[in-house]
């Protein structure tokens, strides 16, 4: 199995006490990010050494290569969305390489 380097995107989650997880919204850079765009919930858990959400982009991003617009919402408990804080032009690459081939020992 290939070895995918990690990508972190880390977020100040939303101040609001009804907030109940996070949507991570991406699409080809250069195409307008909607609430229609393919999404993923990433939770709401806060880093109690940084106060931040951390995300681990293999997770949710896994056969994503090239340039890519990112966005993140926060959502409350009776699913209300916030504006999304918005991240253009983010290089993504969680495509391993092929194989190599011809491998003698001599």
């Amino acid at each position: 199995m290939a070895l995918i380097k990690s990508k972190e995107l880390r977020f100040t989650p939303s101040a609001s006490p009804d907030v109940v997880t996070n949507k991570l919204y991406i699409t080809k850079n250069g195409i307008p990010l909607t609430y229609d765009s393919e999404s993923y919930d990433v939770g709401n858990t806060i880093d109690l050494d940084t106060q931040k959400v951390h995300v681990d982009l293999r997770s949710f991003l896994s056969q994503k290569d090239g340039i890519f617009d990112l966005a993140i919402a926060a959502i409350d408990d009776v699913g209300n969305e916030a504006d999304m804080m918005v991240m253009l032009a983010v290089p993504l690459d969680f495509v391993a390489p092929d194989v190599v081939s011809g491998l003698e020992l001599l």
